[in-house]
This record gives structure tokens, C-alpha cells and sequence, in this order.
């Protein structure tokens, strides 16, 4: 195997190689393209209807506008100590190979897990929450208050997604994407009945039904998937060993996995920026509550793009692909931006707001300011992953490391300013992450086009 601090080999692309449903070298079509992409693209927009169901429950339960604001605190801080754990998926694909490969990598997992429960609880349950969130977030006292029984809640939050994504890698691995997608439905169907149950009969506030909610579902996911992995971990990897393996230390995992912690790391930390700057800007209440509903309509509709990075791996490095997969792309990219236009401009996003989330009055008009100027963002999540998709597959990753520095410094830039001058909050962050996201994808587009010629 080669050195683990530079493999020959990305993890993306070994998802490529072990993908049963590639096509074969031939001409593909647009429509070839699309039956790769669509039980991704299904997966995706499934995890993404979690948002969503979570925020309906809030909005039916009392002082929905600050749970919304204390549930956009407490989840953006969750993401932020769950962000060394995620691409424990990508690591997986890449490192696991044959029993002992698989077992240095559950022990890392098991350390990983072990870190972020101890950051968590320090995090939860001493005075660095309010350090972070009053001192450093500039957070009102209220949406705090409220925030803390959350973030308490979900202290075993990273374990469960840690632990879920070590074994989804190992099933990607083994060519087993179908059990990824039966651990999705697992995941919403505890979603709904959950928050659909604490609404009805529990007494508890709407922030801390969300945390609940989502606890139990990541759980009852890891549990799944875990034993979906068993049968596939014995018969493909306990017993089984690569003479050509280098041996995997726990040294050289960590080499291997701190850029692509790093890379998750500078993509998490614009939630919790944007939110310090809505709370120094006008109508923090009701900002702070209506961009998580709004951001979270917009991944919604942006999950079609995110799924196309992962079939552009596996097909950019095919001449007779490249056309069909531009082509899609801007099929996908268009037809989702059309749909989030006609959210925007329509009776629809209303519709949406009250009969989904229950959105109080108050925020209303806030959701459609960032709606109607991020409408554009499904194009450029599309192209921004066919981009990604290329330059993975061309062995530049360090490229898209780059980027995400980039989208992220943008954003940081755009809401420093809309600080001082004191623009409207929800305009604020919504230019700020659109403008990111064009900046990011001109910048990747330069590598590109010289990656494909290079090929």
C-alpha cells in the first residue's frame, strides 16, 4: 500500500472503484449519468428532510422564535465539535482493507469518540458555553439560557455520528452503498415519530425536542447500520489480509485524516460566525431564528448538486464521460435553481412556512429575504461539485483545501462589513454565503479546466 500521508489513491475515487453500478468504458450518456447519481442524490435529500422536520416541531410548540434562535446555537456548536468525526467516512473507504487495517481503525475511532464526548461535556456543562456563546458569539442572554439543556442533550452526539460514519465507510468499501440508504430511512423514520411524539405528549421546550429528536435518531442510525456491517465486516475483512499492506498505526491514521478533519472544520465554523454577526446586527431575535429555517430550505434544495461530486470522480477521469457529465450537471444545477425561484416568488415558500414549519408571522419575511437572494445557490453547489468531483479525481485535492479557505475568508469578510455599515441581518448573511460559494467555485474552475487538459 503506499504512504498513508500521500496515497495514490483519494477516497472518493476508492468509492469510484467500488461502485457495482459503474458503467462500462463506453460512451455514456446523460442518462447513464443520471441512474448513478439518483439513489445519491435520494439518500441526500432524505438526510436533508431532517431540518426541516425538526424546525415543524419547534414552530407548533410555544416561544417558537427563541427555541429556533437557541436550536441554531446549540446545533451549529454541535457541528463544530462533531467536525474531526465526519469524514471518518472518507477515511474508512481509503484505509480499511483487510482485518487488521480494520481494526487500528475502530480503535482510532473509538479515541476520536472518546475526545469529542470529553469536548462536549466541557463545552455543555461548564461556564465555556457561555463563555462562547455571550463572550465570543455575542449571543442574548434568552437564546443562551435556552441553548445550554440542548447542547447537554446532545453530548453522546459525535459518538453516535463518529461510530455511524466509521461503518457506512467500511459498507462504501465493501460495495454495499444500498445499506448507507437503509440507514438513512432509519434515521427520519425515528426523526418523525419522535418529534411527532414529544410534540404531542411531552412537556418539553421546542429546542430541547429538537435535540432529543436528533439524538435519538442518530442512535437508533448507528445502531442500524452497525448491524447492517456485521455480516459484511466477517465476510470481507475478519480473516482476510492484504500482503501488500503497509501496517496502520495509529500515527499514521491521524496523518491521514487531520487535512480532511481540517478541510470539515473551516466549512463548520460559518454557522457560528454568521450567527455572531446577526446577533450584532438589527432584530437579532428574529434573525437568529429565521436563518436556520431559511439555510435549511436551501440545503434541501441544494442536495441534488451535492450528490454529483461523488459520480464525478468516479466519471471525469472518462474522456467519453466529460460531456454527458457537463451536461447533467447544468441540468440538475438549473432545475434546482428553478424550484428554489419558485419557492422564492411564489405562494409556496408561505405554504411552506406555515403548513411545515410553523413559522410565526414574525419571521416570515425574514425566511424570504434569504430564500429570494439565495436562489441561485443550487447552480452553484452543482457546479461547485462537479469542479470538486474533477479535481479529486485528477489527485488535486489540496486544490479544494484551498477553496474552502477561500469560501470561508469571503464570508468572513462580507459579514465584517455588513457589521460595520449595519446592514439588514438576513441580507447580510445571505450575500455573504452566496458570494462565498461564487468565489469558491471561480477559483476551483481555474484548476479545472487545467486539470481536464492535463488529462
Amino acid at each position: 500500500m503506499a504512504d498513508l500521508a500521500a496515497p495514490t489513491t483519494s477516497p472518493e475515487e476508492s468509492i469510484a472503484d467500488w461502485n457495482p453500478d459503474a458503467p462500462p468504458l463506453k460512451t455514456v450518456s446523460v442518462g447513464a449519468i443520471y441512474r448513478l447519481w439518483l439513489p445519491l442524490a435520494i439518500s441526500f435529500e432524505l438526510m436533508m428532510l431532517e431540518g426541516p422536520s425538526v424546525q415543524g416541531a419547534m414552530g407548533r410548540l410555544p416561544f417558537s422564535t427563541l427555541n429556533l434562535a437557541a436550536w441554531g446555537l446549540a446545533f451549529s456548536l454541535s457541528l463544530l465539535v462533531e467536525s474531526p468525526v465526519i469524514m471518518l467516512l472518507a477515511t474508512a473507504i481509503a484505509l480499511v482493507r483487510d482485518e487488521a487495517s480494520y481494526r487500528a481503525m475502530q480503535k482510532f475511532v473509538v479515541t476520536l469518540i472518546i475526545g469529542c464526548t470529553v469536548l462536549t461535556g466541557l463545552v455543555a456543562f461548564t461556564p465555556l458555553f457561555d463563555l462562547i456563546a455571550r463572550g465570543i458569539m455575542g449571543q442574548p442572554e434568552p437564546i443562551v439560557a435556552a441553548a445550554r439543556p440542548a447542547m447537554q442533550i446532545m453530548l453522546f452526539w459525535s459518538a453516535a455520528i463518529a461510530w455511524r460514519r466509521f461503518y457506512q465507510g467500511v459498507l462504501v468499501r465493501a460495495g454495499q452503498t444500498r445499506w448507507v440508504s437503509w440507514g438513512t430511512v432509519v434515521r427520519l423514520s425515528v426523526t418523525l415519530l419522535t418529534a411527532s411524539s414529544l410534540v404531542t405528549w411531552g412537556h418539553r421546550s421546542g429546542v430541547e425536542v429538537g435535540a432529543i429528536t436528533l439524538m435519538a435518531a442518530v442512535i437508533f442510525e448507528a445502531l442500524a447500520v452497525t448491524l447492517f456491517a456485521r455480516p459484511i465486516v466477517r465476510s470481507h475483512f475478519i480473516g482476510h489480509h492484504d500482503p501488500d499492506a503497509v501496517p496502520l498505526t495509529q500515527a499514521s491514521i491521524l496523518r491521514f485524516h487531520m487535512p480532511l478533519a481540517a478541510t470539515t472544520l473551516l466549512m463548520l465554523l460559518a454557522p457560528p460566525l454568521t450567527a455572531a454577526a446577526l446577533a450584532r446586527l438589527s432584530s437579532p431575535h428574529q434573525t437568529l431564528a429565521a436563518w436556520p429555517a431559511a439555510s435549511m430550505l436551501l440545503l434541501v434544495l441544494r442536495g441534488p448538486g451535492l450528490a454529483l461530486q461523488e459520480i464525478t470522480v468516479s466519471q471525469s477521469r472518462r474522456l467519453e464521460s466529460r460531456d454527458a457529465l457537463r451536461r447533467f450537471t447544468l441540468l440538475v444545477g438549473g432545475f434546482s435553481t428553478c424550484v428554489a425561484l419558485l419557492f422564492a416568488l411564489t405562494p409556496l415558500l408561505d405554504r411552506y412556512m406555515v403548513s411545515v414549519l410553523h413559522l410565526p408571522l414574525e419571521l416570515r419575511a425574514f425566511v424570504r429575504v434569504g430564500v429570494v437572494l439565495c436562489s441561485p445557490l443550487p447552480l452553484i453547489t452543482a457546479l461547485g461539485s462537479w469542479a470538486r468531483g474533477v479535481l479529486v479525481a485528477a489527485g488535486q485535492t489540496s486544490i479544494i483545501y484551498k477553496g474552502m479557505g477561500i469560501n470561508l475568508s469571503i464570508n468572513i469578510g462580507i459579514l465584517l462589513l455588513g457589521v460595520a455599515i449595519g446592514w439588514p441581518g438576513m441580507a447580510v448573511a445571505a450575500v455573504a454565503f452566496l458570494f462565498a460559494a461564487c468565489t469558491e467555485y471561480l477559483f476551483l474552475l481555474q484548476h479545472t479546466r487545467r486539470a481536464l487538459i492535463r488529462a
